[in-house]
């Protein structure tokens, strides 16, 4: 029987556990500063020179970096740079009410290749699981526009794939616990997409996910604290606090598409009246022109952002009023949450130029403090959450001993622990 940790050995960690330590550490500062050559590695981390050419070569021989060219140097020996290894692609899947997206995305977070699906049934009517029918249809749909992606990709494909998916996810029971907009009601939704697409998933909430883009793909890997609002058919918000992502019980933190914003108003997929998300979502978009235009049927929020783009009036008040009410709750996180930048992740972004000063004027006018967050929109709008998805996959197939949870990137190379 193995004994209990006691309060001496608590928490000690072996020699080779402190190298799985420093090889992830190296790793990582290759991801954000790459090209990097070995000698800014051992400045940037703190190892020596020697340590980091070793860890170095094993991360050749395990396939995620690669030596690149020579450097440049007035005088002296030319360094040699090194990069992670472009070979690697992963399958990434954003399930949403109604339809997903598949993408195959490279390990610097490029989309190579992406198809798109629609389908009836779970996932579009809320409340609602759908038949025994309709889940094996749209399971079969998903496996089917994944088989051509992998073929495209065969021999660089990481297993496992990366899921996005309009919900809460609980990571350590592996289940959706909460999808008011896209209702997968008594679906063991894990299982059903490994059976389908053959392969482990990690799976994780959308807004999570688009976090998750920006740390590892974007330009914002040294900003602690830092929300994704995911604006979709519903609201949901990914919330990262001093480099740790906050998830809470049953991974419901962030639900903040269901704080109360107004005492009347439509019914909420959650059941409640006056959510902030009834007021501020694609959905609402599409209600405010309808109610200007009652003769006219937009079907789709990308037709209402068209109609904008060419100039109809309507639908760019009917904008205007999705974005001032976005605003407002943004305001309200901004005041509990104190973020350094709010990450806007949607279609809506197509039209920053107008929504953008909309939310940044709320945004002063209601703060008590000198100065606000940024506000920017997340790369390629929702693709994001395609991006975050494929992170996922990455990331646990590159690290060892580092969380994504845990990780502040700011501070990437300094707990590399001794030269061990």
């Amino acid at each position: 029987m193995t004994d209990k940790p006691t309060r001496q050995n608590r928490g000690l960690a072996s020699s080779q556990t402190a190298r799985e330590i420093n090889r992830d550490i190296v790793l990582r500062t290759i991801h954000l500063r790459q090209p990097v050559s070995r000698a800014d590695l051992a400045r940037l981390t703190g190892l020596q020179a020697s340590t980091v050419s070793l860890i170095i070569g094993q991360l050749i021989e395990e396939g995620w970096v690669s030596p690149g060219t020579l450097g440049r140097l007035p005088r002296g020996r030319r360094p040699t740079f090194v990069s992670l290894d472009e070979k690697h692609v992963t399958l990434a899947v954003d399930l949403r009410p109604g339809k997903a997206n598949l993408a195959a995305i490279d390990i610097h977070g490029k989309i190579l290749k992406r198809e798109t699906i629609e389908f009836s049934g779970p996932g579009t009517a809320r409340g609602e699981a759908g038949s025994k029918s309709d889940l094996r249809a749209t399971f079969s749909a998903i496996s089917r526009a994944a088989g051509p992606l992998r073929a495209a990709f065969r021999g660089r494909m990481i297993d496992g794939v990366g899921v996005s998916v309009s919900g809460r996810v609980d990571q350590e029971a592996h289940r959706l616990v909460f999808s008011p907009n896209a209702s997968w009601a008594g679906v063991d939704l894990q299982s059903e997409l490994e059976k389908a697409l053959k392969a482990p998933i990690v799976m994780e909430n959308a807004a999570n996910a688009s976090l998750f883009a920006e740390r590892w793909f974007g330009k914002l890997g040294d900003t602690a604290n830092m929300l994704a609002v995911s604006v979709s058919e519903g609201i949901g918000t990914g919330i990262l606090l001093d480099g740790r992502l906050v998830r809470g019980r049953e991974g419901m933190a962030g639900e903040f598409g269901h704080m109360p914003f107004e005492n009347s108003g439509p019914v909420c997929g959650c059941g409640n009246i006056g959510c902030w998300e009834t007021f501020a979502s694609n959905r609402a978009g599409l209600r405010y022109y309808q109610e200007l235009d009652p003769d006219r049927k937009v079907s789709s929020f990308q037709e209402l952002l068209d109609l904008a783009t060419s100039g109809d009036i309507r639908a760019l008040r009917s904008i205007d009023k999705m974005a001032t009410a976005l605003a407002r709750g943004l305001a309200i996180l901004a005041a509990g949450l104190a973020p350094e930048v709010i990450l806007i992740v949607g279609d809506c972004t197509s039209l920053w130029s107008r929504i953008c000063p909309l939310i940044e004027s709320e945004l002063i006018a209601r703060s008590f403090t000198s100065r606000i967050p940024r506000v920017l929109p997340a790369m390629d709008g929702d693709a994001a959450r395609l991006r975050g998805a494929a992170a996922l996959v990455l990331y646990k197939a590159m690290f060892r001993q580092m969380a994504f949870e845990s990780l502040d990137q700011s501070r990437a190379g300094s707990s590399a622990l001794g030269n061990l």
